[in-house]
Order: C-alpha cells, then structure tokens, then sequence
C-alpha cells in the first residue's frame, strides 16, 4: 500500500517536473524570437525628453537634437540641410523638411530598430532657421523674426514694436514667397520659377475686417510704409512738415503749425499739388474765410507744399504801429517764432 502511495507520488511529481521543464522552455524560446515575433503594444514612440511640444514642421537650416536612450554614440546635434535631408550616425540619410519633431522621432524609431531591438529616439528642435519672417519699414525694431505655431500680422508687427506713429502709415506690404517650382525647357534645362506674392493691407481696416489681419507662413516679408509728407512754409509759428493723416485739411495744418503770424495774408495762401507728371499745379484758398466758415476747407494730398505769404500793407502797418506806441509788438512776436523748433 505505502509503495503503491510512493509511487504515485513519483508519477505526480515527474509530471509537474517535466511540466515545468516544458514551460520553462516555452518561455525560453519566445525570449530568443525574432523582433518581430514580440508582442508589443503598436502604440506612439516614447517621448524621453523635450520632444513633446514642438508640434511646428522643420525645414532646411533647422537643428535638432536627437537622443537614443542609452546608445551615446548614436545621439548627436543633425543640421536640416539644404535638400531637406539629415544624417543621422549607422544610417542613410533621411529626409524630414516638412515633418514635426514627433513625426520624426517616429521615423527615426523605425530606422534604428533595425539596429537595436525596441529602440527609445527622442527628437528636440533647439534652432530653428526656417520659420522666420522679415519685418521692415516704419517699425521701432526691423529685423528678422523666428515663430513658431501660428503667427498674424498684427502679431508679427507686435514682435517689432508696432508701427512708428511719427513715420508709419497704414499701408503695409505682405510677400508671399510661394515654394519655388521647377520645370523642363524645351532643351531639357531645368528652369525654376520663384514669383513673389504681393498683398496690400490697410491696418486701420483689421477692426472691421478681422480677415486682413493675414495668418503669415515662413518666409513672409512685411513692409510697413512711411507715412507721406505735407510741407508748410512761410509766415506761420512753426513751419515744417507734417504727417499727412486721413482727412487733413489746410485749416488743420494752420493750426497744427501755430497759427498765423500777424503779418501773414490768409487770403493769398498757395497749395503746390504735385500731378502724375512731376509738375505742381497752384492752388488759391482764402484761409480767413476758412476759419470764418465762409469756404469749404481744402483736403491735403500727399507731398503737398502750403505757402503762406506775408502782406506788404500788413508788415507796413505793424512797423508804424511799433514807431508809434514803442511797444515793438511785432518783432517780438518775430523772434519768438524764428526760435520756436
């Protein structure tokens, strides 16, 4: 009875050894299978650091970092090149203009598993030359500017200060540089065409209509234009030039200037309008009625030249006037505006 007991304890215990024998070999085998044989879950490649926010398409110029997790001599700074292209060490080189960080560090992870089992790639962008936009003219602070995301006019002309209010006008140019396309001549000659896109912007406008306010694309150039000039000279307080706004009119340049002198003739005031030719043209307004309300007041055009001329009779009458009382009123009013800036 005990050797029968025995017995079929040994039979049980030969049969969970072999069992296990036969386990341990099972698992064995599926540790020693191919790459491709394992079961890994198909899901994004894992970001080790910095690679999770740039979401922004590289492009030639760009550097980036790329890290393979515990495999140094395969980690090092890549330059975008020219052809769009990097080379990344133990492999050809591949081409990444137009793919986001993520995208290829995906691409990378698939390249080096053919060199590594289950490789971990981060990809950080740490310069970037191809997403820039060139703002110049009438700003505070022209110059080349980097972006990334999305990116406005109004934002871009933020990035330089906004427009110069003494110089700046409303009218600012946007280039478009659209990707330069190529072709075959006749001969076979490979010809390629790169033609500049040019919009025209009022900013005063974008508050009425959001849609000017452009979403710009790496390469743009933003021209923001001088404002135009009008000149007055003559028997005024501060002749000069001043910045023509919409709708000034000779009344307000007189004012704008001081006012007149004493010994001015507001009704022989000139404007010299320049025409398409290159010829100015003279205009006659009578400032007096003007500013009586007795004549409509005259819109200002751009370079436009306002000349105010004195009165003999009046200069005559104030030099008597001065004889007479002592007082020597117009000459200090005179000096005063030869020294007025």
């Amino acid at each position: 009875m005990r050797q029968t007991v025995l017995g079929a304890g040994m039979t049980v215990a030969l049969v969970l050894g072999l069992g296990g024998v036969a386990g341990a070999q099972t698992l064995a085998e599926r540790a020693l299978a191919a790459p491709a044989e394992a079961t890994l879950p198909a899901a994004a490649p894992l970001t080790i650091w910095g690679s999770g926010g740039a979401a922004d398409p590289v492009g030639p110029g760009d550097l980036l970092q790329v890290e393979v997790f515990g495999q140094p001599q395969l980690s090092s700074s890549l330059r975008v090149g020219p052809n769009g292209e990097i080379a990344p060490p133990f492999l050809a080189a591949e081409g990444v203009a137009g793919q986001t960080p993520l995208a290829i560090q995906a691409q990378l992870t698939t390249a080096y598993g053919a060199l590594l089992r289950h490789p971990l790639v981060s990809v950080r962008l740490v310069e970037n030359n191809s997403r820039k936009v060139s703002i110049d003219g009438a700003v505070p602070r022209p110059g080349v500017y980097a972006f990334s995301g999305q990116l406005t006019l109004l934002e871009a002309l933020g990035m330089a200060g906004g427009l110069d209010p003494t110089r700046a006008s409303s009218e600012v140019l946007l280039f478009h540089q659209p990707p330069v396309s190529a072709r075959q001549d006749a001969h076979g000659q490979m010809v390629f065409t790169a033609n500049s896109v040019l919009e025209t912007i009022n900013i005063d406008r974008i508050a009425q209509d959001p849609g000017l306010n452009k979403r710009l694309q790496p390469g743009d150039v933003i021209d923001v234009q001088p404002a135009r000039q009008v000149y007055i000279s003559g028997d005024v307080m501060r002749p000069g030039s001043i910045t023509l706004t919409p709708g000034l009119t000779l009344g307000q340049l007189i004012s704008y200037s001081g006012g007149l002198l004493p010994q001015a003739n507001p009704g022989g005031v000139r404007v010299l309008r320049l025409r398409p030719d290159g010829t100015r043209q003279t205009l006659i307004a009578n400032v007096g009625a003007i500013q009586e309300n007795r004549r409509a007041d005259v819109a200002l055009a751009a370079d436009d030249i306002v000349l105010v001329p004195g009165s003999v009779m009046r200069m005559a009458g104030l030099e008597l006037l001065d004889f007479f009382t002592g007082t020597g009123r117009w000459r200090v009013q005179q000096t005063v505006a030869n020294h007025i800036p």
